[in-house]
């Protein structure tokens, strides 16, 4: 009878875990925004108006919930990552913008109540012990996710990620004189922090903003006001990306003037399918292992690239054109 009753304190303990870093997951949030973490936050004067100088697109990567900082991607993002920079030379790609955090603190980076632990949860990830660890920080991220998409906290939250997303593209050399246009490629989570980001990017930079959806779990969320296009790329075995479409009630077609419904009708939400497509692992989105020669990193590249080629090449006044 020990066994048993060992299993079930444990079961007990995971669960007051889990319902304990839930509750406790808007704090840091709370925290950003009171100025504890970070200083507050900077009011710049208006952008000034475009110069007519050549614009270079620049392109912002928003890793998945498995992230644990913006400097560490799990080596099939990786890999995607450099294909696409070395297939889009004339782009500025900026990947170090960690998405979990309205400060954009990695969980590596100190001060954070509980950087010991993430340091320790890196250190095992590297010696092969991922399993459990990789299942903490996806549900840590997975929290902010939803604080992200919450109605409450959503706006403290996108405010920051807004600011964290600008201070890379300022240190990339991006000029708020020339107010280039702004693509931000978001897998899974990343995409709900995209998409909520981009109202506080589009008043601060003056600048078109496009988001790419790679799986992405997003909601009805007020941010898809400021996108001129959300491209939403989803596999067809993804059971992630159903469970957002599911989980957020607003995206249900019966909430007709949601944020969602709103944007699919004006054709500013693009929906691209991709066959036999998980949403990670070896069969998902930035799989490597090889289908009849074509891996599944190959394809979501070739999808990626042709849809910034479509972004590329629509002038910033067409923005709400039908959906092709």
């Amino acid at each position: 009878m020990i066994i048993p009753d060992i299993m079930a304190a444990s079961l007990g303990l995971a669960v007051f875990a889990l319902l304990t870093a839930a509750a406790l997951s808007p704090l840091e949030t709370l925290s950003w925004w009171a100025g504890w973490t970070e200083q507050e936050i900077d009011h710049d004067e208006a952008p000034l108006r475009h110069s007519d100088e050549r614009q270079r697109l620049y392109i912002v990567y928003l890793s998945g919930v498995a992230s644990i900082s913006g400097k560490y991607l799990i080596r099939r993002e990786k890999k995607f990552v450099q294909r696409l920079r070395a297939s889009l030379p004339d782009a500025v790609l900026i990947e170090n913008v960690f998405p979990y955090s309205p400060a954009g603190l990695p969980l590596l980076a100190s001060p954070r109540l509980f950087d010991r632990l993430w340091r320790r949860i890196q250190k095992l990830q590297l010696q092969g012990r991922q399993d459990l660890l990789r299942g903490l920080i996806n549900i840590r991220n997975i929290y902010q996710v939803l604080v992200s998409a919450d109605h409450r906290y959503g706006p403290i939250f996108s405010q920051g990620a807004a600011q964290a997303i600008e201070r890379a593209l300022l240190a990339s050399g991006y000029s708020r004189s020339c107010g280039a246009p702004v693509v931000i490629i978001g897998y899974s989570g990343g995409a709900q922090v995209a998409v909520g980001a981009a109202p506080f990017l589009k008043d601060r930079l003056g600048a078109v903003i496009d988001v790419i959806s790679v799986g992405g779990v997003v909601s009805s969320d007020p941010g898809l006001v400021a996108v001129r296009r959300l491209h939403h790329i989803y596999g067809s075995h993804d059971r992630v990306e159903k469970i957002g479409a599911v989980m957020f009630a607003e995206r249900w077609r019966a909430v007709v003037n949601s944020h969602w419904n709103t944007a699919k009708r004006e054709g500013r939400i693009v929906l691209k399918r991709m066959e036999n497509i998980f949403h990670a692992g070896p069969r998902g989105y930035f799989g490597l292992p090889k289908i009849n020669g074509v891996s599944n990193n190959d394809r979501t590249l070739e999808v990626v690239i042709g849809t910034i080629g479509e972004i590329a090449s629509t002038p910033p006044e067409h923005g709400r054109a039908a959906t092709p």
